[in-house]
């Protein structure tokens, strides 16, 4: 039961780093929302690395996790695919309260985390389609015509070339 225990603890560690990476992704998420506001393109994608980095580092614990789990759970006589949750039932007190408490607070903050993702790729969608107009505007002015196609877009009409004629 005492290796029981230290598996425990060690997913318990691996649920808080998780917890604390998620939270460094949430800033950074919050910070590329700020670079789109700003327009700032070169910040967006300096954070974007950055927060793919930290997201590899979730992948990792991830994984780490899952171990833990599958060798917990066969420890306790449990399914390999057992949850969090049934393998914390199967714990003594205080280590089903740690992992419990620690597995909704993971729960929340990658909950927060995907509402956050959610909102920064609606405003840089928003942000494309918008310099997607304004790129279409710009073409439609220097090619000298505006024609408007369908779907209300600047669409490049002909070239318009004109001469006079001098010998008549």
């Amino acid at each position: 039961m005492r290796h029981v225990e230290a598996l425990a603890q060690q997913l318990a560690d691996v649920l808080a780093a998780q917890h604390e990476l998620y939270g460094g992704v949430q800033r950074l998420l919050q910070q590329r929302r700020d670079a789109v506001g700003g327009a700032d393109l070169e910040r967006y994608s300096r954070l974007a690395i950055e927060e793919q980095r930290a997201l590899a580092e979730v992948y990792a614990l991830d994984t780490r996790r899952t171990a833990l789990g599958v060798e917990l759970a066969t420890r306790l006589g449990l399914a390999k695919g057992a949850s969090i949750l049934e393998i914390s039932s199967a714990l003594p007190e205080g280590s089903r309260a740690r992992l419990e408490g620690l597995r909704g607070m993971l729960k929340q903050r990658i909950e927060e985390t995907r509402r956050e993702g959610g909102i920064l790729r609606a405003a840089a969608e928003r942000l494309a389609q918008h310099m997607a107009g304004v790129l279409q505007t710009v073409r439609g002015a220097l090619a000298q015509t505006g024609v408007y196609g369908r779907h209300g877009r600047v669409a490049l009409g002909a070239t318009v070339a004109s001469t006079i004629d001098l010998r008549s």
